[in-house]
């Protein structure tokens, strides 16, 4: 009797073991739609895109489970960003690089000399590094793909769950979905109310950082400020570009006569330095309304209803592509229908944000500004 009690308590605890075991593993499927089993919670990680989020969503601790970065041409192109990160953060300074920071280039050999859990990367490096992640795969390297580029709130939130999931912060991930969807279904829904002769004004933006001589890339409709542009129902002079990115020809700028103009500045170190235009992290408003001043002075530029009217508007690049963009949403939004979002707070809600979920992050700056009358 005594014997079979035992057994009985041993295939009891062996089931619940074996039960615990088949709970930690879990499924994910990307925004490729690729399905990744994992058998347990990943220990460490190469974050090859969008570091922010991955710490807004893990905490400033989850830095501890990152292997590497992709480092190459950080500090040079968004060199304020990388100023903040790497002081708040000294570790990062420390994290070998496995490629570059603005373009799609993955080293190989070192990724698989690290051989991390999870490899994170997004839509563009998943697209140009196909049989590399193939060699990844074999390796057993997890490969996730990301996106917080197309400004969707599908894409946002399903990238912020796959992070919750991996990093066992399923209810942070779950909070800052909440607020997302919440402050944009605010926006959209509001504006989907308004009369036809309300929307549609006429929006260039550019993102200067070839300076005040050489125009800069505007967006088409389907990624970072020109989706935005387009969930506003404004009519982005770039919209319909065949390129997602590209420079558009200051003749047909000026022909346009568009009635609001956003300036997307960061700090690029590039041989325009010197005129580009200045947002983000670290820069004082004093600088960023200087340059933003220049740019109103571009030939043919005072003809130009905007700059007539003063509605001329400076952006940060650099904090597009993470949770916190949803505020620059709504700070577009203000800007086309100051009445309709009075009550709006923008950069007190992107700095919420921060002190929210990665409040050990130190940094000032200039991220959203009208430009100062004369």
């Amino acid at each position: 009797m005594l014997r079979k009690l035992i057994l009985a308590l041993s295939f009891s605890s062996l089931a619940a073991f074996s039960g615990s075991v088949l709970a930690a593993a879990f499924d994910i499927t990307d925004i490729e739609g690729r399905k990744v089993h994992f058998e347990d919670q990943p220990k460490t990680f190469i974050v090859a895109n969008y570091i922010a989020n991955f710490m807004m969503v893990g905490g400033a601790a989850s830095l501890e489970k990152v292997v590497a970065l992709t480092k190459d041409g950080w500090e040079d192109t968004r060199y304020g960003e990388y100023q903040v990160f790497t002081k708040s953060f000294p570790k990062m300074k420390d994290l070998p690089s496995i490629g570059g920071y603005h373009d799609d280039i993955l080293n190989a050999e070192k990724i698989l000399s690290l051989h991390p859990d999870v490899l994170l990367i997004g839509r563009t490096q998943y697209a140009e590094n196909s049989q590399r992640i193939k060699t990844f795969e074999k390796a057993g390297i997890k490969v996730v793909v990301l996106d917080y580029h197309a400004m969707t709130t599908v894409n946002h939130t399903l990238s912020t769950e796959i992070l919750g999931k991996l990093l066992g912060r399923e209810r942070i991930a779950e909070a800052q979905n909440k607020t997302y969807k919440e402050a944009l279904d605010h926006v959209y829904s509001t504006i989907v109310k308004l009369l036809d002769d309300q929307v549609g004004t006429k929006v260039y933006m550019e993102t200067a950082s070839k300076g005040l001589a050489r125009y800069g890339n505007s967006y088409n409709k389907d990624v970072l400020w020109g989706a935005i542009l387009k969930n506003i129902k404004a009519a982005n002079l770039a919209e319909n570009s065949p390129q997602p990115y590209m420079a558009l020809d200051k003749e047909y700028v000026i022909s346009q006569n568009p009635k609001v103009i956003f300036i997307g500045g960061s700090i690029w170190r590039n041989k325009s330095e010197g005129d580009q235009m200045r947002m983000g992290f670290t820069v004082p408003e004093s600088q960023a309304q200087e340059r933003l001043a220049n740019f109103t002075k571009r030939p043919g530029w005072n003809m130009l209803d905007a700059v007539k009217e003063n509605r001329v508007y400076g952006v940060d690049h650099g904090s597009l592509r993470n949770m916190a963009d949803y505020t620059f949403t709504q700070y577009m939004a203000k800007v086309l229908y100051p009445e309709t979002f009075k009550d709006i707070d923008p950069v007190g809600n992107l700095n919420n944000y921060y002190k929210t979920y990665l409040p050990e992050l130190k940094y000032d700056g200039t991220f959203m500004i009208h430009l100062n009358q004369k």
